[in-house]
């Protein structure tokens, strides 16, 4: 059995099976944590976890597509990506300044923001056992800064081209798209992504020492001239003294990781998933592993998380090429930051921030692009020096 799947799968065989128990695991979590919120939604218990099973079928497809596509020939797929996530951020950019009383059905306001296109909206039938088919631009886009910065980069350098403004003219394109949903944390990233790729190409450095701060300022200008935004900052700074809704998320995860104490209270037996933790299986599904599973299993999360991200570090570190490296880079940069920040707010180290665990939170998006990037870093590994 060993040999066929050495056969099979190459040398990322062991990198593999990690990715398929990080999947395992989330899927079960999803079961557990959202089967009071299901069976009150949809009158069945296991409504979520049995469309999340299907968007996960969906991006392992996607996954064993790019395993197998050689990366050194994506370069006209770049294009392409940027094309078509330009043109889906900039349709719901110009959405954005319609009011939400005018929600389009194929792009809706949700919560004040347009993040979302839909394929099939109502009137239009629903599909078998996806029902409304709809994705998020800017997890898209993600990839999108990964693939098309390093194919660009690349080849920059090897005509000796301007490389700096490659990175800000693009990494900002995206961003400021995304900003105008309003969604200030994917923004973040896509700009964080295209500067990790940048410093990753050995191009010239100098530039991003007054760029950085300039942006850094202008970010926190954007926090504080947003209402929900400075109060979740200012949830932050001040402790328990506000109460608005930002505020309330991150106190019901400091119950929830503070019940679990040591080992925690038991598979299956949170209490802050009878609808008092918000997001139980999107934003909140790290506190529920602490509820339930106690210091010892957020510990062993973080750890295996950590291994997860070595091994694309040691990917990107024997990457047969530049291109390579780079990809393998903005992947693993991708998924890390992801995390960290989706720990980080639900331990209250920054404001809350609505950022899903890849593998493991519940998101159709977020887990065919993220399996489609890991495909990616699959191929590197097997192309690569060892």
């Amino acid at each position: 059995m060993g040999n066929i799947s050495h056969r099979i799968l190459g040398k990322s065989r062991s990198f593999i099976f990690m990715i398929l128990g990080f999947l395992a695991f989330g899927l079960l979590m999803i079961a557990d944590s959202t089967v009071i919120t299901s069976n009150n939604l949809y009158k069945a218990p296991y409504r979520f976890v049995m469309l999340q099973l299907g968007w996960v079928v969906i991006g392992l497809v996607c996954f064993f597509i790019f395993y197998n596509y050689d990366y050194r020939k994506l370069a006209k797929l770049s294009y392409l990506l940027f094309v078509f996530n330009f043109l889906f951020l900039g349709a719901l950019a110009i959405i954005s300044f319609l009011p939400c009383s005018m929600s389009l059905g194929f792009a809706p306001c949700i919560n004040g923001a347009n993040r979302w296109l839909y394929l099939n909206p109502p009137p239009l039938p629903a599909l078998p056992f996806l029902g409304v088919l709809g994705f998020q631009p800017g997890e898209l886009a993600k990839l999108t800064i990964i693939l098309y910065l390093s194919v660009q980069l690349c080849k920059n350098l090897q005509e000796d081209k301007e490389l700096f403004w490659v990175y800000f003219i693009t990494s900002g394109l995206l961003a400021g798209l995304i900003l105008l949903q309003p969604n200030m944390s994917t923004a973040a990233m896509i700009f964080v992504l295209g500067t990790v790729i940048y410093f990753a190409s050995d191009a010239p450095l100098k530039p991003l020492f007054i760029t950085v701060p300039i942006l850094t300022i202008l970010a926190v200008a954007v926090i504080l001239i947003s209402p929900y935004r400075r109060a979740r900052l200012t949830s932050l700074i001040n402790g328990n003294e506000n109460d608005d809704s930002s505020s309330y998320h991150v106190k019901q995860a400091l119950v929830a990781l503070g019940s679990g104490g040591a080992t925690g209270v038991g598979f299956g037996q949170s209490k802050q998933k009878y609808q008092y933790l918000p997001e139980v299986a999107s934003d909140s599904i790290f506190a529920i592993i602490g509820e339930e599973f106690g210091f010892i299993g957020t510990v062993t999360v973080v750890a295996a998380y950590l291994y997860l991200l070595y091994r694309g570090v040691s990917i990107a570190k024997n990457a047969h090429d530049l291109l390579g490296k780079l990809i393998a880079t903005g992947v693993t940069s991708w998924l890390g930051i992801q995390f960290f920040v989706n720990v980080a707010a639900m331990t209250k180290i920054i404001p809350l921030t609505g950022v899903p665990i890849p593998l493991i939170s519940y998101g159709g998006s977020s887990m065919v692009f993220s399996l489609m990037g890991l495909g990616i870093l699959a191929n590197i590994n097997e192309n690569s020096n060892i």
